[in-house]
């Protein structure tokens, strides 16, 4: 392998160890390692002071991209060590270290730029760009030296806001000189504040607010907050409202709303979109959609994205707005280009469901999974898809995945659906505990699906006074198949005390609202006489209703009605028309009550008694299924 090495060979170092000399040899290869090796002899040639050595070393990693190396080898030009001095060959390398996001060149060649050494002028801006890179890096020299730029006013517009939060920085970063410095920034920015100067009561309320140099105050910003909004300062007035807003109290909502209106009417931005959702939500002030799209108006047409965003929902999904679809899509795929969570979610809603734009599974999908790194909704609606295969493969351990993600964003709708796939073992194992507790929280919600669910999983477990207050609830929600539930377990003394007045009762609220089984039930109540006047008349009209419904044992019944004259004339041929009805629906006992009725026989089978405790899961057996009623949708911003 010599002879494939490259001449010269540097000798490096000589040991002398039990009388041997060893060579140590370095080829050219080694000599060429763009990083490690010439940083390292650099180093060590530097830290002998053998500068010449180092000045070699570090050129030749330099050279070859070393961004450390870039750095020390100009700092031997700024300083003259083992080169000429040379500030025009130090800013050189120091561009290109800083290029690198090296924080240490950018703070040196920010110097620099301050000085105007190894250029033709000093370039303050330059300057401050370059610091604000190594700061934002956690550079405390960087953060500090910004800061005086702020407090100063050099290379930018004169900010004790950000001078002061640059000079808390440096403290954080253990910068020996901050903690003198931010002192004095503070007791100036207090005189300031008390002599009544607007923008300095406005800074110090951010700084007791943030707790940035001082301890937090709530109390104390407040304070200052008030002052500097009462004198006009647009950025006090909006802060003040953020906090009035975040104190979630409604009788102050009114007060926010007022100081957000005042600091729009400056052009905060951020004030007129606050102002704007506002007045669309009703929020404060009075619902006003004109004075919501005003505002909204002028700070999307400024850029706002979450003012594009707000007019990009209301245009769509907002009640009490005139519905403009191809604008809002429009204004969403501003927002969405921005980077807009919710404005990606809602727009991937209107390319799904073809909403002002033409229908694009594949956009929709795209969008979706962009808002998904932060969106809650996304990630649920992600989830839906790989449910139901809807532009992917289908894929429910995939979607439980995506589900998980948005419950533990806080989706409202993830819950009870990963509630309901524990309950059937869809996409994951059975697990009854991991189901029953979803379904409490969201029924806790006011979920009442999720109430109804979680009495059906009492009640196929025995559990029938839990199934019973679950079943309730959905009731006490006008739920007519909980309403007709609640009925049948009064009736026969299921999970609470038999009650045939409330089953009566029951019965009639879900009968009176459609439902066909209550319709039915109630029927034969009437017939039999249980629990109020026996009645064949009102039998037949509640049979009828519900058969003329579809449903197959009412039409049973109402044909035994028909054939024996109860509650109506006696008329066989409509007794075979609904007793074939009821057969074709395949339901046994009218196929075996069709012979008899041809026999002229009396001896009829009905039932008794109609209840349905299928699980709801539209979202698993729709089909096909409607997204509009199953996709997450901001409806106001």
């Amino acid at each position: 392998m010599i002879e494939k090495l490259r001449i010269p060979l540097f000798v490096l170092a000589v040991a002398l160890t039990a009388g041997l000399v060893y060579l140590l040899l370095l080829n050219s290869g080694d000599y060429d390692a763009p990083n490690a090796d010439g940083l390292f002899h650099g180093t060590a040639a530097y830290q002998k002071g053998d500068y010449n050595e180092a000045a070699q070393w570090f050129m030749q990693a330099a050279k070859r991209g070393d961004k450390e190396a870039q750095y020390r080898y100009a700092m031997l030009y700024r300083d003259g060590k083992g080169v000429d001095r040379d500030d025009a060959q130090a800013v050189r390398w120091l561009k290109v270290a800083a290029a690198q996001k090296h924080a240490d060149s950018q703070y040196e060649l920010a110097k620099l730029f301050d000085s105007g050494r190894g250029m033709d002028q000093p370039d303050p801006a330059s300057a401050i760009h370059l610091l604000r890179q190594a700061a934002e890096a956690g550079h405390g020299a960087a953060q500090l030296r910004l800061a005086v730029h702020y407090a100063e006013g050099r290379g930018t517009p004169k900010d004790e806001g950000r001078a002061l939060h640059w000079a808390v920085m440096a403290t954080k970063s253990k910068n020996r000189e901050a903690e003198p410095y931010l002192q004095q920034l503070l007791n100036r920015v207090t005189a300031k504040a008390v002599e009544g100067d607007a923008k300095a009561q406005f800074v110090l309320a951010m700084m007791f607010s943030k707790g940035e140099g001082i301890h937090a105050d709530l109390k104390s910003s407040e304070n200052w907050l008030r002052q500097s909004a009462e004198q006009g300062n647009s950025d006090a007035q909006y802060h003040l409202a953020v906090f009035l807003v975040d104190k979630q109290n409604g009788s102050q909502f009114k007060e926010a709303a007022s100081w957000y209106l005042a600091a729009a009417r400056q052009g905060h931005l951020k004030a007129a979109t606050a102002f704007g959702i506002m007045s669309a939500s009703g929020v404060g002030v009075t619902a006003d959609p004109q004075q919501a799209l005003l505002w909204l108006n002028k700070a999307a047409e400024a850029g706002n994205a979450k003012a594009q965003t707000a007019l990009g929902i209301v245009y769509s999904e907002t009640p009490g707005f005139d519905h403009n679809y191809s604008e809002a899509v429009s204004w969403l795929q501003k927002a969405a280009a921005s980077a807009q969570t919710d404005a990606q979610n809602n727009l991937a809603v209107m390319y799904a469901l073809g909403k002002g734009i033409d229908k694009d599974l594949k956009q929709a999908y795209t969008l979706f999974q962009q808002a998904a790194k932060k969106d809650a909704k996304a990630q649920y609606n992600l989830g839906v898809m790989s449910l139901r295969g809807i532009h992917v493969t289908q894929n429910e351990a995939g979607a439980v995945s995506w589900f998980k993600k948005a419950e533990s964003g806080g989706n409202s709708n993830a819950s009870p659906t990963l509630a309901l796939l524990y309950h059937l073992g869809r996409g994951v194992s059975y697990n009854e505990t991991l189901a029953t507790h979803r379904y409490q929280e969201a029924a806790g919600n006011g979920d009442l699906n999720a109430a109804f669910n979680l009495a059906i999983l009492y009640y196929n477990s025995s559990n029938f006074a839990k199934a019973f207050r679950n079943f309730l609830q959905a009731a006490n929600g006008g739920d007519a198949q909980a309403c007709n539930i609640v009925a049948s377990m009064y009736q026969r003394g299921q999970g609470v005390t038999y009650n045939i007045e409330q089953a009566v009762q029951w019965y009639r609220k879900a009968a009176e609202a459609g439902y066909a089984p209550a319709q039915f039930n109630l029927g034969n109540l009437y017939r039999k006489g249980e629990g109020l006047d026996q009645l064949d008349k009102l039998a037949a009209q509640w049979y009828l209703k519900a058969a003329e419904s579809g449903y197959a044992q009412a039409q049973n019944s109402i044909a035994y009605m028909y054939a024996l004259g109860r509650g109506v004339s006696e008329d066989r041929e409509k007794a075979r028309t609904w007793f074939k009805a009821a057969s074709s629906q395949g339901l046994e006992i009218a196929k075996q009550n069709l012979p008899l009725l041809e026999k002229k026989q009396s001896a009829f089978i009905l039932a008794s008694h109609a209840i349905d405790m299928d699980v709801r899961a539209p979202l698993l057996f729709e089909k096909p299924l409607d997204l509009s009623r199953h996709l997450d949708v901001y409806r106001t911003p």
